[in-house]
């Protein structure tokens, strides 16, 4: 493989333009094209970023010189251009969720497989140096055996926003799959298991706007040895994006845990401090920290994987299938599902 991993993207909205300034610290990369609904946002994405081609989805995926396709539009779209990207022989790093539902999944993965590539779903939240401290701090050593976790990850979508994609059903829109689903990969993170129960409340139409959408939530997973972790999500509620994991000797508080740089241990009536800021930026500051997670993907293109280790396919399925569970629970189906 070249010096420079050659990347393209798929989507040119608000999570495009934040991902840029992860990427741009990643030394092996190069973005040499970039694709949109409309040639115009493109060129506008590209011109802001210095990025010297604009494409269609279905000439950029032609390119011989682009090894990997990041792909950031609304939910709806993402495993049709998935498997647009892995058919023409590309990498393939997908925005959260990977897909609506489990049957997209799985076709997906199935693409991956028959063209043997890579596929990840992008989760940033798992690639952070801070999970490496929350991990130390499980057991003995730490908090003893984690057996309860709480989180919450919400805001308000204003009622001057109501047509935003979030709130919109034709877009896969609403709390679950936006921001919910970060809940469910922080306790994966700490349980690493399949949950035995799930169960859930959500609330839709629940005001003068009828937002057609899970509004806010409210969930519950059990796990095995009787663990048990507690999730609340929403887009029209602020909540407070905190994770606090219970242990037999202590817990652990994680502020804004779905980029975590911050964690306070409370330990034998100890309270600690654990730091792991992003590097800063020389020419504009610090960033968010997508760097972590596009690093690991051109490491695993080099070793010639076709998953990631980190955040696998076996991963992603675990999630989908209690996205699933609890849409099903709530009766919650896009205009556009089967």
């Amino acid at each position: 493989m070249a010096d420079k991993i050659g990347w393209g993207l798929m989507g040119a909205g608000r999570i495009v333009e934040r991902w840029i300034k992860g990427a741009r610290q990643v030394p092996d990369l190069e973005i040499r094209a970039v694709a949109s609904r409309t040639e115009n946002t493109a060129a506008k994405t590209a011109q802001a970023h210095g990025i010297t081609d604009v494409e269609t989805y279905e000439s950029l995926v032609q390119r011989p010189d682009i090894d990997v396709v990041y792909i950031a539009v609304p939910h709806p779209a993402h495993a049709q251009l998935a498997m647009l990207a892995m058919d023409n022989g590309k990498a393939v790093l997908v925005e959260k969720p990977a897909t609506v539902n489990g049957s997209e999944l799985q076709a997906v993965m199935e693409c991956a497989r028959r063209n043997q590539v890579f596929f990840m779903e992008a989760v940033w939240t798992r690639f952070f140096p801070l999970l490496d401290d929350i991990r130390e701090l499980l057991g003995g050593d730490g908090i003893g055996d984690p057996r309860f976790i709480q989180s919450s990850f919400g805001f308000r979508v204003p009622d001057s926003a109501l047509q935003d994609r979030i709130l919109n059903p034709d877009l896969a829109g609403g709390s679950l799959l936006d921001v919910g689903v970060y809940n469910l990969h922080f306790f994966d993170m700490i349980f690493n298991e399949e949950p035995l129960h799930i169960t859930g409340f959500c609330t839709v139409k629940s005001d003068d706007c009828c937002i057609e959408v899970d509004e806010q939530a409210a969930y519950l997973l059990q796990y095995s040895g009787g663990r048990i972790a507690s999730a609340a999500s929403a887009v029209r509620t602020d909540l407070r994006d905190t994770a606090i994991v219970y242990g037999t000797k202590g817990h652990l508080e994680i502020p804004v845990f779905w980029k975590p740089t911050i964690m306070y241990s409370h330990i034998g009536g100890q309270r600690r401090v654990h730091r792991r800021p992003v590097p800063a930026r020389s020419e504009s500051g610090s960033d968010e920290g997508f760097q972590y997670e596009v690093a690991h993907v051109n490491d695993c293109l080099r070793r010639g994987l076709k998953q990631s280790p980190i955040m696998s396919w076996e991963r992603s399925r675990r999630i989908m299938s209690q996205c699933d569970t609890l849409r099903a629970q709530w009766k919650l189906h896009y205009p556009f599902e089967k």
